[in-house]
């Protein structure tokens, strides 16, 4: 990060104290006190009876998101009175009927605080109200509705969507648990997602030359590392405190989601078949999920956001675009870490440890392929462009488009892939939504597996074989894992579908639609769809029902929409899957054919077509030109 020195930091606050008196000034300009990283796991406030009794102040302080041993940034945060400051601010728990009274004072020099979430629940709509400098301001509220809220607040005025400096981390997480509930040592853990900018344009937007993500006021890899016993299960609460939103992803697990929340309201599902299965959840900005998972397999695994400028560490993100993080001379394994796979920022490390020594039984693949990993030819100077090629039995596969050809795998037959590097640069495969036997196989340079045997880098030359066993037919991806945005961008990704024991892929009724980031800087508007601009029409026979597989696998258009239509109406279509998980009768019936599909998620449809022609039209976002694909039907 830019080094800003203590006294760089003191100076910054003396400014703020030129209205104030003389007094006020001598005590701004000390060095403002060390922000801690607050894990959420201790309640604030003194809970007496059906009563909190909680004292904030949103203060200045020096926070280190990179610990102790990282670089300051002046940041503007609460804290409990009479305590260290907090990213994120002081969670408010409390059981289900509590009367919380807060007190809120603002003593950051030369603003009007404009606070958010502090109020009755249930809501219909945020109560903001405004604490000028040197003020307090007392509230009063109910929890009488169960969920996970937060509160935030801004110095600026901005809205939440527009909240990118110095006031970006004024959050904190509220959570009403159920009366009986042990909640002040609870046994969730609450995740809160906080965004900074290194805002320079005077009109106050963000210029993105220098982006920082975190979890719990820290940037991975000096985030949290979570241990679970095997066989736990285990429930999360995220709240997204931030300008962006971000499409979380569960390395080897599927997970239910159990509640989602604006802020304000929280909707929890009552029913199973209301709960999806994810492996990738989308929270917008302001917005909450809550989420359970068993952790049945040992190892390390990964949870992070699938946007892969949040998860490449404290680099520009012009940088990230237009050249690949350059190998340091010496890099080594630091902290589970490598440092040149360009990784850090809204990252959390799990690890699951075995309850009793074991070692359990791997059969041998019954199928053997290899995927080699090569440069492509390409026009533009500026742009990656590496392929992935299939390799079995002497036979090879490629695709014709930016993209790696279909790997098509049997639910529970064992199989080897020979991944063999021939790039200049170091790579890495993730099989994303797979449920993998061994963690050492999932694709993480330096922390995938357990113990001392860690996965490395696939450097040049370098042949690795993964071995899995698929437990679920569905529609996955496989991906590089290594300077994502940069070898994404090159046409590292491909699917990964697994069928069931005795079915056979039929191109003729079941479609693949690859959504991807395209080579070119200057294309940055427009998405690669099956690797190309313009794929070949789809023939289908009218009267047959035609499975559509559609993957996101961008690097940042985090929602791409997806639309079936005919003479300029919209035509029905069945969902079946999520992620590779078959839906639920109820939830999968006839609906109109449009979608939105979030990166790192696969969504699978079944329609039935008509003879004529249809269009299936792809958006990378509302107002932009949609790749368009003619549907033809005889």
């Amino acid at each position: 990060m830019r080094r800003l020195c203590f006294l760089c930091v003191a100076l910054l606050l003396a400014s703020f104290a030129i209205s104030s008196s003389s007094s006020m000034s001598k005590v701004l300009t000390r060095i403002p006190p060390v922000i801690l990283a607050n894990d959420n796991r201790v309640p604030a406030g003194r809970l007496v009876g059906h009563e909190l009794h909680l004292s904030l102040e949103a203060v200045w302080g020096r926070w280190y998101p990179d610990g102790p041993h990282g670089e300051a940034v002046p940041m503007q945060v609460f804290a409990q009175a009479g305590q260290e400051p907090q990213i994120p601010g002081p969670v408010i728990r409390v059981p289900l009927g509590t009367v919380a009274i807060i007190s809120l004072h603002n003593r950051i020099p030369g603003s009007r605080l404009t606070m958010h979430g502090l109020m009755d629940r249930p809501a219909l709509r945020d109560q903001p109200f405004d604490v000028p400098f040197g003020q307090t301001r007392v509230v009063k509220l109910h929890a009488s509705a169960l969920g996970t809220y937060m509160y935030w607040a801004t110095t600026t005025g901005a809205s939440i969507q527009r909240r990118f400096g110095a006031d970006s981390q004024l959050s904190g997480a509220i959570v009403v648990d159920p009366q009986n509930s042990t909640q002040r040592t609870p046994r969730d853990r609450i995740f809160v997602i906080g965004e900074w900018d290194n805002v320079r344009h005077k009109s106050g937007d963000p210029n993105f030359d220098y982006l920082l993500a975190v979890v719990n006021g820290r940037s991975w890899p000096y985030t949290e590392r979570l241990s679970y016993a095997e066989g736990a299960t285990i429930h999360w609460r995220l709240i997204n405190a931030t300008f962006e939103a971000h499409p979380l992803h569960l390395h080897g697990f599927f997970f239910r989601v159990d509640s989602r929340g604006d802020g304000v309201a929280d909707m929890i599902y009552r029913r199973d078949s209301d709960r999806d299965r994810r492996v990738t959840e989308l929270i917008e900005p302001g917005h909450t999920f809550s989420m359970t998972w068993r952790d049945a397999r040992v190892g390390n695994w990964l949870f992070h956001c699938h946007l892969t400028y949040h998860t490449m560490g404290h680099l520009p993100i012009a940088d990230m675009l237009s050249r690949k993080r350059p190998l340091i001379s010496g890099d080594s394994y630091e902290n589970g870490f490598l440092r040149n796979a360009g990784m850090g920022g809204l990252i959390l490390g799990v690890s699951v440890h075995a309850v009793r020594a074991r070692v359990l039984p791997q059969p041998p693949p019954s199928r053997h392929i290899g995927l080699l990993v090569e440069p492509a030819p390409d026009n533009a100077p500026d742009a990656p462009s590496f392929k992935y090629v299939l390799d079995e039995e002497g036979k090879t596969v490629t695709e014709l488009g930016a993209i790696g050809p279909p790997i098509v795998l049997t639910r529970g037959v064992p199989i080897a892939i020979d991944v063999t590097n021939k790039l200049s640069e170091p790579t890495a495969v993730h099989w994303h939504g797979m449920e993998l036997q061994d963690s050492f196989y999932d694709g993480v340079a330096g922390f995938s597996g357990k113990g001392t045997r860690l996965a490395r880098e696939i450097t040049p030359g370098q042949t690795f074989e993964v071995r899995m066993d698929p437990p679920r037919a569905g529609t996955f991806i496989y991906h590089t894992h290594m300077d994502d945005v940069y070898q994404l961008r090159g046409g590292l990704a491909g699917p990964l579908i697994v069928l069931e024991p005795g079915r056979r892929f039929d191109s003729t009724s079941d479609h693949i639609f690859m959504i991807t980031t395209t080579h070119r800087l200057a294309d940055a508007l427009q998405v690669f769809v099956n690797g190309t601009f313009q794929p070949p029409p789809v023939i289908v026979r009218a009267g047959t029902p035609q499975r559509l597989r559609f993957i996101n696998m961008t690097t940042f258009w985090t929602n791409v929409i997806v639309s079936l239509s005919a003479d300029n109406r919209v035509l029905q279509w069945q969902p079946v899957a999520l992620d590779g998980a078959d839906l639920p009768p109820v939830r999968s019936t006839p609906q109109f054919a449009v979608e939105t599909i979030t990166i790192g998620s696969t969504a699978d449809f079944v329609f039935t077509p008509s003879p004529g022609e249809s269009l299936l039209q792809i958006w990378p976002a509302t107002g932009l030109p949609p790749v368009t694909i003619p549907v033809h039907s005889n």
